[in-house]
């Protein structure tokens, strides 16, 4: 009898404790939610992250070409696309955009991310697959992630060979 009591005491208190536990668990992650609203920076990251993938997969280079800007003490600077590369890049047909990792800082207004890029070019029957890390900055005043980070060099137009035509003398 004492033993039975001593039973249904203990299932008690861990069924207190686990049912404790839990509301603990959910308030914290409600209260993660809810704090994660659409202006957070947090949010805004994902939402460019989503905006560049799905540019790319989509072939809307005028969209991600908007999301690339120069941060304001770089000293490199990202040169406007051409209306050949343009052109070139609308021969490319990407297959898939995957994020493979990304991270952020939210106090230093930087972060990255690292994607898995399947490709294939019109002239080409083969797929390719490369991987892509993409630098991002914060932009306060208008509460918006930009990359400083150029597309892949594999979406380079090819170089054009010119031919040195000798005179012929006879």
């Amino acid at each position: 009898m004492l033993r039975s009591l001593i039973i249904s005491y203990l299932k008690f208190i861990f069924l207190f404790i686990g049912l404790a536990g839990f509301i603990l668990l959910f308030n914290t992650g409600c209260t993660d939610l809810q704090s994660m609203d659409s202006n957070s920076k947090i949010s805004r990251f994902q939402n460019s992250e989503d905006v560049y993938r799905a540019s790319m997969r989509w072939g809307e280079w005028n969209d991600l070409f908007h999301l690339m800007k120069d941060k304001p003490d770089a000293a490199d600077k990202l040169k406007q696309p051409s209306e050949d590369y343009l052109l070139h890049l609308e021969t490319i047909k990407v297959k898939e955009v995957t994020v493979i990792g990304s991270n952020m800082d939210k106090a230093l207004g930087e972060g990255f991310s690292q994607f898995k890029i399947g490709y294939r070019i019109d002239s080409v029957l083969k797929l390719y697959s490369i991987r892509h890390k993409v630098n991002w900055w914060y932009h306060k005043e208008s509460n918006l992630w930009f990359t400083d980070t150029p597309l892949p060099k594999e979406f380079a137009p090819p170089k054009r060979r010119t031919i040195k035509l000798s005179p012929k003398t006879y």
